[in-house]
């Protein structure tokens, strides 16, 4: 009995050593690992939230532009399409936002003092096509919305050579650089 106690006893007291230089840096890249993929999962999760929040507020601009258009149709009757939207060249981009937009669609106060607003987020613009349309629809139009923003959220001054009536025809839409969202929909006149 004694030779067993002796053995348990020299047991314990190995394993009471502690642990060996190595197996304390294994320990440490294993949570290294560990911790960076949780630090890489975090950005990754923000990144898609701040995309997503980015998205949805496009489409609600493009909505609420939509309903601008429809709006305006109202006052669409016989040949002569009202104005400021309506009556704009064919078949080509127009502008409704001179400058960037945040996802109210009000500029920078900088840009309209009266009506602008503080955030510093005008990360949008949008634009607008007309396509008349002949023979027994004269009296529709096709339309396309189109709400453009930066995939960089540090270069919304690029959105000032986008946003204005003259350079919104030419503009191409290169995925590596914009988002964009276009909504297609057909107006009629009130007649």
């Amino acid at each position: 009995m004694r030779v067993f106690l002796d053995r348990l006893r020299a047991r314990n007291r190995r394993g009471q050593r502690g642990y060996s230089f190595i197996e304390v840096m294994i320990a440490t890249i294993v949570a290294s690992v560990g911790f960076a993929a949780v630090f890489s999962l975090q950005i990754s999760t923000m990144l898609a939230n701040i995309s997503a929040r980015d998205l949805a507020g496009a489409m609600n601009l493009s909505d609420r532009y939509v309903e601008v258009l429809q709006r305006d149709a109202f006052a669409w009757v016989g040949d002569d399409r009202p104005e400021p939207y309506l009556n704009q060249a064919p078949n080509r981009w127009h502008s409704f936002t001179e400058f960037p937009v945040d996802q109210n669609g009000l500029p920078h106060i900088e840009d309209d003092p009266e009506f602008g607003s503080a955030l510093s987020r005008q990360r949008f613009c949008v634009h607008y096509w007309l396509s008349p349309m002949d023979g027994l629809y004269r009296q529709m139009m096709s339309v396309r919305v189109r709400v453009i923003w930066p995939r960089s959220a540090s270069e919304t001054e690029r959105l000032d050579a986008v946003c204005p009536s003259e350079r919104a025809n030419n503009f191409s839409p290169d995925p590596a650089n914009w988002y964009s969202v276009t909504i297609p929909t057909v107006i009629r006149s009130a007649q």
